[in-house]
Order: structure tokens, then sequence, then C-alpha cells
């Protein structure tokens, strides 16, 4: 059983960045998985709708929503680990020894963080590695887009209109969103009663980001000052679902960008409740760029 503590101590690291600056970053991910290299150090790994896969040293908590936590190599993970509509894979070498503890300061967290498993080589296959899978997620994330071009136009359409009048409140509803999700999955957790439901939300946390990151991508594409993709909605989800895949190999600045992306999809299923009207209050409605023709 999780400890209900460990996992709000991770929803007040996300909130609050500053206040654990003096310990070893976070790796988090929406939509994606998260993968901590031999020899690296990070504070918690978090992944929202894909795996935790551990090869390193985590301090804190390994959790995954969605997918499953996975240890492999000389993996070690000194809180919880944590898998909500996944399981915990323990495929570490047999008669591993843990790796050699770390001091997280703040003179030695980068380096530490960035140090290479082992050598050049092995870092440029961690980094191939690390593209491949993202880049299968992403192509899953436009084939989910095309699917709601297809069959779901107008619930997209109040999805972006919803985005392109109102996006800072409603990305800021979307935040509110996850954070009352792990909220609700840490007080399910607590009693056997409530785990199947708390096992539904960890099923529904990911479902909803890729939903929120495939409709977010068509605006994003959209807003691109690019001419030749104006009024081509397949073209324009390419391109968003392309600026989110760049993103994603940007270390820590990339992770931000996707989870405020993330945070203004799921803000806009959360306001339309995926229906095919804008919620109410919205300045005159107009009809986005990315659904025009």
């Amino acid at each position: 059983m999780p400890k209900a503590f460990s996992i709000v101590c991770l929803v007040c690291s996300l909130l609050f960045p500053a206040a654990v600056m003096a310990q070893a970053p976070d790796r988090v991910s929406f939509g994606n998985g998260v993968h901590v290299g031999q020899r690296e150090l990070v504070h918690d790994a978090i992944s929202f709708g894909g795996d935790t896969v551990i090869d390193g040293t985590v301090e804190g908590d390994a959790v995954s929503f969605g997918g499953s936590v996975i240890l492999q190599g000389n993996a070690e993970v000194r809180g919880e680990t944590v898998s909500f509509g996944g399981v915990v894979r323990d495929q570490r070498e047999a008669g591993a020894q843990a790796p050699v503890p770390v001091r997280a300061t703040p003179a030695n967290v980068a380096a530490n963080h960035a140090e290479a498993p082992e050598g050049p080589l092995e870092t440029l296959w961690a980094f191939i590695g690390d593209t491949a899978r993202s880049a299968v997620m992403h192509v899953l994330l436009f084939l989910l887009g095309l699917l709601m071009i297809g069959v779901g136009r107008e619930r997209l359409g109040a999805l972006q209109v919803t985005m392109i009048k109102d996006g800072a409140k409603t990305a800021g509803i979307g935040l509110l969103g996850y954070v009352s999700a792990v909220i609700a999955v840490v007080l399910f957790a607590i009693t056997i009663i409530g785990i199947p439901a708390a096992v539904l939300v960890g099923f529904v946390i990911p479902i909803a980001t890729y939903l929120g990151l495939a409709a977010a991508a068509t605006v994003l594409g959209a807003a691109l000052p690019i001419p030749q993709i104006q009024g081509k909605e397949v073209h324009q989800l390419a391109a968003g679902v392309a600026v989110l895949f760049l993103a994603s190999l940007v270390p820590f600045a990339g992770g931000i960008f996707t989870a405020a992306v993330a945070c203004l999809g799921t803000g806009a299923l959360i306001r339309t409740r995926l229906g095919r009207n804008p919620p109410e209050g919205l300045p005159e409605t107009v009809r986005p760029r990315a659904a025009a023709a």
C-alpha cells in the first residue's frame, strides 16, 4: 500500500519546484515514459501515460499513472515504487549491487544528473532509445488526433475554441484537475474498498492526457506561421505533434512545455465535458483555424 504522505509530497514538488532546489531534480513526463539511466540521480521519477523505467538511482519515489514501473540493471529506489493501472516489474540483474550512494548537494546534483552511463557510445544508444520510444508515443498521438478529426469534429472544435479563447483559465483548470486526481488516488488508496476507484482514476488520467494533447496539437499547428499548412487540418495536427515531439527531447524545459500543453488540453476537456459546444461565458465563438478548410 503506497504511503499517502509520499505521494502528496510528489504533488507539492510539482507545484513548488523552488522548494526542492537543494535536492536532486525530479523527472516528470506527461504522455510519455520516464527513463532514469545508469549512474543518473533523480529525486522522484513520475510518468503520466507511460512506463517509468529505472536503471539508476531514485532518491524518492518511482510512480507511473497508466503504465508500469520497471526496475532494471542496478536500479535503486529509496522511496516507494507505485503503479496505478500497471504493474511493478523487477528486472534487476541477479546479485547486482546497489549504486554507490551520492549525496545530492547544489554543487553536484547537476553533474550527477548529466553524467553519462558509461561512455559516449552508451550515451548515444540511450539517447536513441529514448528518442525512439518518444517517437512511437507521438505517432500514436497523431493517430488519435486523426480519429478525433474523423469522428469527433464538433467536439474537437469545441475544445479548440475553449483553448484559443480562454487559454490561461483553461490551463489552470487542467492543472487543478491533475492535482485533484492525484489527491483522489491517494484518498481512494487508503482503504481496500477504494483501491478499484484509485485504479480507475489511474486509467482516466493518461486517457484524458492523450485526448487533451491531441486536441492541443491541432491548436499548436494552427498557430505556427507556416502558410503551407493553413486550412489543412491533418497538416496542422502533424506540425503540432512534431512540436511536442521535439519538446520531449529537450531536458527540463521540454518537460515543462509538454506539461503546460497537457494542462491546457485537459482543462479544455474538463470545461467542455467532451461535448459539442464550448462552455458558456467565453467571448463570441469563432471557428478555429485548425478546423477551417
